[in-house]
């Protein structure tokens, strides 16, 4: 579990941005934002695709399956 925490954070880009809705510098992942005031930009301006529901290890579908 360990080495794949690892090898999901070596692949993530910390970016930085202006906010939208104060202006103050912000840092994301990968060109997404949100702030402490409140605003968050949209999905889509994000770099790169959002990994899906079957990479989270939360996801109900890795329940067992009897």
């Amino acid at each position: 579990m360990a080495a794949t925490a690892a090898a999901f954070l070596d692949g993530q880009e910390i970016t930085a941005s202006q906010c939208g809705g104060c202006g103050k510098e912000i840092y994301g992942i990968k060109g997404r934002y949100s702030c402490a005031c409140g605003w968050t930009n949209p999905w889509w301006e994000g770099h790169g695709n959002l990994p899906g529901a079957d990479t989270d290890p939360d996801w109900p579908g890795h329940a067992a399956k009897p």
